[in-house]
């Protein structure tokens, strides 16, 4: 377990850290999915959070992001969030699995930010017109996609960041809901509703993807070249 030395300032596997964190080099393709808010309200029994819905409609998120070498080393991850309404009805995105393919950064993710990174074995391509993955967790598959980009391509960036929650019930952590923000300083931007397809498998973080729509055609797929921005400390709410 990471542990704190100070504000913002932590000790993980003999190296200290020091909040905020900058991303520097990141690609995500990211695809928006739809599914009816009773089965999203189930993935938050017991936390404080609920879903943010519109027409019955709650809203997932998909993510498959590689980092380039930065504070948390370079590794693959891949999330399943969705949009939720946490004290004072803020909304966020609150994410369900968040595995990653390195030590370092599960540890980190768990202990920083109460984040549910968990360690896989993954493949993960960017091409020009797809990006494909599949993860396992050991020799347990858990997904096969592939997220069309879409043919809209924006002349400018993004600049902004993402509201979120998080929870664990483990870690330095332990019991805290916090509070945060996640970079979305993004280049290179595709925009569309491209096609999905995707294979799941027998494990729990398959069957929340179920739960949320995500064998289906996405709302939205955000694909960028480039993600950048600091990561700082969330707080307990």
């Amino acid at each position: 377990m990471a542990e704190r030395i100070g504000a913002g300032v932590w000790s993980l596997q003999g190296e200290t850290v020091t909040l905020p964190v900058t991303i520097t080099d990141a690609r995500i393709t990211a695809s928006v999915f739809t599914s009816p808010a009773t089965a999203a309200r189930k993935l938050l029994a017991g936390l404080p959070l609920e879903p943010f819905t519109a027409f019955g409609r709650a809203f997932g998120l998909l993510m498959c992001i590689h980092y380039g070498e930065w504070a948390l080393k370079t590794y693959d991850e891949v999330g399943v969030g969705l949009l939720a309404l946490g004290p004072g009805r803020r909304p966020g995105l609150f994410l369900l699995d968040l595995p990653v393919t390195g030590a370092f950064t599960r540890e980190a993710g768990q202990d920083f930010w109460a984040l549910p990174k968990w360690l896989m074995t993954s493949t993960l391509r960017f091409g020009e017109e797809e990006t494909d993955v599949t993860v396992s967790d050991g020799d347990t598959p858990v997904l096969s996609a592939s997220f069309t980009h879409g043919r809209l391509r924006l002349p400018f960036g993004i600049r902004s960041a993402l509201p979120a929650w998080s929870y664990l019930d483990h870690g330095a952590q332990a019991g805290r809901l916090l509070r945060g923000r996640v970079p979305m300083r993004l280049s290179g931007v595709r925009l569309g509703r491209g096609s999905f397809s995707v294979r799941l498998g027998e494990h729990p973080m398959a069957q929340r993807m179920e739960a949320l729509g995500m064998v289906n055609r996405p709302l939205l797929t955000v694909h960028a070249s480039s993600l950048r921005g600091p990561l700082g400390e969330w707080r307990a709410v």
